[in-house]
Order: structure tokens, then C-alpha cells, then sequence
């Protein structure tokens, strides 16, 4: 018996091992979501239906259809193949509903979901806030429960349907989403113990009817008008999110609670004690005075402060900071201001002639300077970082010759810039995946592109010479339209 025929037999002997088919079946499948028409369930519920329930749970394997039109809602109630289905999105206008008919012909027309057509088993469901009007009951099988934001329309609106489906949530439900500018029109809403997220931003008139599990907090944000709704926040403190409408006083102190606030504007100046210590994200958007140190909370990790412009000293940043956000900032930038573990850093108006040694942080992955045009030619390389799983981005306004030493060891970038000199050299750097935009066409020459890269995506750049792409790329994309195709090696895919 040769080699290949022991292997075929010794795979059939382990296929037919029904656990042992069902746990590579379930591992090759983990995490995938399946977009189903009735077509498709008709053509492949064989298939569809090997999934065991409690496996698409653990593995995380979707089955998701589509409401577009009446004839999807048809197709979904009279499908005998519809119990394969784990997760139902429902487009904008479209009804939930068989005997309406006549209901089309009325002017205007009233939006239905008769609920009892959802099957047993279905674990999500998704659609947009508008005026609804419900009948029925959801499936106790519901986990998911998600109701998007209509952007076509006005806050404050009432939707009957989340408030039939409120006053009696499902049972298991582990997740609800509650777009910001709806009515909760129900004296109470009882979230189920097994409910681990709920996301929803209202003063605390929408927020009062929600009864709340023991020890439990969610990721809600209360709209703060008024000292009745900062009364409230404050005996309630499942709600760690705040956002202030009106001009906020500083001198008055915040609820202990709280890990996020977002001020449009303030009055007066911060002073230590105001802010929360559990505080991880402030956004002020009005706000110029002089920072002190121990002002901000030793545990903040976002930071967006759009309108100051006063000199950064030691200490004014709390080392947790990740995120920094400072869109008029045009002042000298001092060594060792910024966090060690920045990651992010954003100043649109910076524009100084250069980053001295020791300001910017090896640990950035996305850096945004939309004015600076200046040199990098003292600060230390990038750590080949990542950015929140996506490529590590730089934005200038021009691209100084010195973002190579900034760029040294990074093997992935995007790079966006409105101009580039003459005078770039990549070639020497640790690039592989450049994906590379500048708003001013600029024409390539030798040695701008890295050495071994193997992938490149480039918008408002033009190849006129011959050997400007290495030999080791093998992906290039670009938006020249006349490409000369001579001009690249023969081993590289061209995507336009």
C-alpha cells in the first residue's frame, strides 16, 4: 500500500468519526457569518443544517437573512428552511406583516411587525427606529437586540413597537442596543440578568423606567440639561457615560462614577478634585485654560481638548494616556511631555519647524499633523507599532526627507500627505505594505519606495521611469489611469 493510500484511508477512518467531523466542521467555520437568501436556503439547507444550534453558539457560526421587501417577508414565514436562520436585519420602511394589503393603500402608511412570525431560535435581531407599530410577542430565543439610529429622521421619536418589546424583553437577552433620540414610553423596563451590554443616551426621563440587576453598569450616556439630571446620575450608578448640553460649571464636582464626559464648553477652569478619578475618556471642546498638574485623573486614556493652546509641561498628561487629541495646538513641544504609551496623537495646527529628540513616543501607530512640514530628522524610530488592528497611519502636509528615520522599523504604513519633496528615500527602511496618498501628483523616483516591499496601494503618484518598483513586490494598486504596464516588473498583480 503506497503513502497516499494509507493517508486517504486514514482520513476516511477519522471523517467518519461524527465528533471528530463535527469539531473540523465547526473550527473551519468558526466566526463566519453566512449571508442567506431563500434561494440560498433552498439550494443549501443539507449543508446548513449540520450546524447543531449549541455549536453555531459556541463557534460563533451566523446564519443571517435579509428583509429588503414584502416578498422577503413572504419567502421568510412560508420557508419550511427558515429555522436555520440565526440572525434577522430588517431594512428602512419595510413591514413585518402578511394581511396588509390594504394597509399599503392607506396614506400615510403605518409600519408593522407582527413579532409572532419570528421563529423560535432566533438568536438576533436588527432594524431602524421609526414609527413601528407591534403585535405578537419576540422568541424567548432572542440574544441579540439591536435597533439602529434613522438618520432621515428627527429625535425625539416614539416608537410603539420598542415600547411593546420592552415592557417584556426577552428573557435571555445578553445584548440591546437603543438608538440615541428615542421615547421610552413604558413605566418600566426590567433588564434580564443575563444582559452584559446595553448601549442607549438619553436624560434621564428616557433612563429612569430601566430596572437594573444588582452590581451591574452599562456603556449609557445621560444627555445632562439640567441639575435634576445631574441629581439622578448621581444615585444612579449603572450609567458611566455623560454629556453635557449646557455650559458646565467647573467648579462643581462630577459624579464619582462616571468613565466618560464629553463638554461642549465650560465655564471657568479645572481645578484638581473636579474630574473623576474612575475617568478614562474627556472630550471638551471649548475649553483654552492652562492645565496644572494633577488636574486630569491618573487612570485617563482618551483625551480630546480641540481648542487649547498653552504650552505642555511635565505632568500636565497622566501616563495612562493612550489617545490625544489636541486640534489647535501650535506650541513648542517639550521632551518627555508626551505619555510613553501614546499611541495616538492628533494636532491639526501644529506647524513648528521640527520635533525635537524625545517628544514623540515610540509607541505612536497613528499620527496626524495635517499642518507640520517639518523635519523628524531628531526624534527615535517607531516600534513597528499596530493601530487597533488596523496599518499604522502618518498624516502630514508635506512629506519631510526625515520621515525615513521616523519610518525605520516600521513594516507597515499609510501615509497621507497633501505634497512629498524630492527628496524621500524610503528604500532603506523595514517597509513592506506601503498604501501611500498624496492630494498634489507627485511623479516616483529611485529609491523613494522601500527596498523589500511587497505590497503597494498608491493614490496621486505616476510611474514615468523603469525599475522604480523593487523586484520584491509582488501587489501594486493604483489610479493612474494610462499605466504603462511595461514599466513594471512582470511578477507584480495590478489592481486598479
Amino acid at each position: 500500500m503506497t503513502i497516499s493510500t494509507t493517508n486517504t484511508h486514514r482520513f476516511y477512518s477519522l471523517w467518519r468519526n461524527r465528533y471528530i467531523r463535527d469539531c473540523i466542521r465547526n473550527n473551519v467555520c468558526r466566526d463566519i457569518l453566512i449571508d442567506a437568501t431563500i434561494e440560498y436556503l433552498n439550494n443549501n439547507h443539507r449543508y446548513l443544517s449540520l450546524f447543531a444550534y449549541n455549536d453555531k453558539v459556541e463557534y460563533n457560526i451566523i446564519i443571517q437573512f435579509r428583509i429588503k421587501n414584502r416578498n422577503d417577508v413572504i419567502g421568510y414565514v412560508n420557508n419550511k428552511h427558515r429555522d436555520l436562520i440565526d440572525r434577522i436585519s430588517i431594512d428602512i420602511g419595510e413591514d413585518v406583516a402578511i394581511d396588509n394589503d390594504q394597509q399599503q393603500q392607506q396614506a400615510p402608511r403605518v409600519i408593522r411587525y407582527d413579532c409572532n412570525l419570528f421563529h423560535q431560535g432566533l438568536r438576533s435581531l436588527s432594524f431602524y427606529n421609526q414609527h413601528i407599530v407591534g403585535s405578537g410577542k419576540l422568541p424567548d430565543s432572542i440574544r441579540k437586540l439591536t435597533i439602529y439610529n434613522n438618520h432621515k429622521l428627527r429625535n425625539n421619536i416614539n416608537n410603539p413597537l420598542v415600547d411593546m418589546i420592552l415592557a417584556e424583553l426577552p428573557p435571555k437577552l445578553e445584548l440591546l442596543y437603543l438608538p440615541s433620540g428615542l421615547n421610552i414610553n413604558v413605566s418600566t423596563c426590567r433588564l434580564p440578568d443575563t444582559l452584559n451590554y446595553f448601549n442607549f443616551q438619553g436624560t434621564h426621563e428616557n433612563l429612569k423606567p430601566f430596572i437594573v440587576p444588582p452590581n451591574k453598569v452599562f456603556d449609557c450616556t445621560i444627555d445632562i440639561k439640567s441639575d435634576q439630571d445631574l441629581q439622578w446620575l448621581a444615585q444612579h450608578t449603572w450609567v458611566i457615560k455623560a454629556m453635557f448640553e449646557t455650559k458646565y460649571n467647573a467648579t462643581r464636582v462630577l459624579p464619582s462614577h462616571l468613565t466618560s464626559i464629553r463638554i461642549h464648553s465650560i465655564d471657568g477652569r479645572l481645578e484638581k478634585g473636579i474630574l473623576p478619578s474612575s475617568l478614562t475618556s474627556l472630550y471638551i471642546f471649548d475649553y483654552n485654560e492652562p492645565l496644572e498638574v494633577g488636574v486630569l485623573p491618573p487612570g485617563l486614556q482618551w483625551l480630546d481638548l480641540s481648542d487649547y493652546d498653552h504650552p505642555l509641561e511635565q505632568g500636565h498628561l497622566p501616563d495612562s494616556l493612550t489617545e490625544l487629541d489636541l486640534g489647535c495646538y501650535n506650541q513648542p513641544l517639550k521632551p518627555f511631555v508626551l505619555p510613553n504609551n501614546l499611541t495616538t496623537l492628533a494636532m491639526d495646527s501644529f506647524n513648528q519647524e521640527c520635533f525635537q529628540a524625545n517628544t514623540l513616543p515610540r509607541s505612536l501607530s497613528y499620527l496626524q499633523f495635517w499642518s507640520f512640514k517639518g523635519s523628524f530628522e531628531h526624534v527615535s524610530p517607531l516600534d513597528n507599532p499596530v493601530y487597533n488592528g488596523h496599518k499604522p497611519q502618518l498624516i502630514v502636509d508635506s512629506l519631510h526627507e526625515s520621515v525615513a528615520i521616523l519610518l525605520q522599523n516600521v513594516t507597515t504604513i499609510k501615509i497621507r500627505t497633501n505634497q512629498i519633496s524630492g527628496n524621500v528615500y524610503l528604500k532603506d527602511t523595514a517597509i513592506q505594505n506601503l498604501d501611500i496618498h498624496s492630494v498634489n501628483r507627485f511623479s516616483l523616483y529611485p529609491g523613494f519606495l522601500p527596498s523589500a516591499v511587497k505590497k503597494i496601494i498608491m493614490k496621486g503618484v505616476d510611474i514615468k521611469m523603469d525599475n522604480l518598483i523593487p523586484q520584491s513586490c509582488v501587489y501594486l494598486k493604483t489610479d493612474i489611469v494610462d499605466l504603462n504596464t511595461k514599466l513594471i516588473p512582470l511578477t507584480v498583480q495590478i489592481v486598479k
